[in-house]
């Protein structure tokens, strides 16, 4: 049974800084593209700067994630570009839950493998659990 869903959302304001992050993007593919085919001169390593921010910037902003809460486990469903991927933990293996992201708690537990999900477009919180 589904007790709780939430959906990861876009401000407009997020919107725009996504928006702006392309234009750049684009800026350093037109200063690549000039000089390389233009003048002559191909840089190799620009070219990979260009298309690393550009798989950044693919992965940050068009992949949603959905929160599925049901009485026996979490659902994490991340989307986006047509791949969907789903990582379920189960409640009775939870140990923590907290809404503030701190660097010096992974230290301190020693935890050395965690997973990441969320989208840079949206303003809710970030939470973290704590499972086995």
């Amino acid at each position: 049974m589904e007790l709780y869903r939430e959906e990861s959302v876009a401000t407009g304001e997020r919107k725009m800084y996504m928006y702006e992050a392309l234009l750049l993007i684009a800026a350093s593919f037109s200063y690549e593209g000039y000089h390389t085919f233009v003048l002559g001169r191909l840089s190799i390593l620009g070219w990979g700067y260009s298309f690393l921010f550009l798989g950044l910037w693919i992965w940050r902003c068009l992949f949603k994630y959905t929160y599925i809460l049901t009485d026996k486990q979490l659902v994490i469903i991340s989307h986006g570009l047509g791949i969907k991927r789903s990582y379920a933990v189960d409640l009775e293996l939870t140990e923590s839950f907290t809404n503030k992201y701190v660097k010096s708690f992974f230290k301190k537990t020693k935890i050395g493998h965690y997973i990441h999900r969320y989208s840079s477009l949206d303003p809710t919180p970030q939470r973290l659990l704590v499972f086995r």
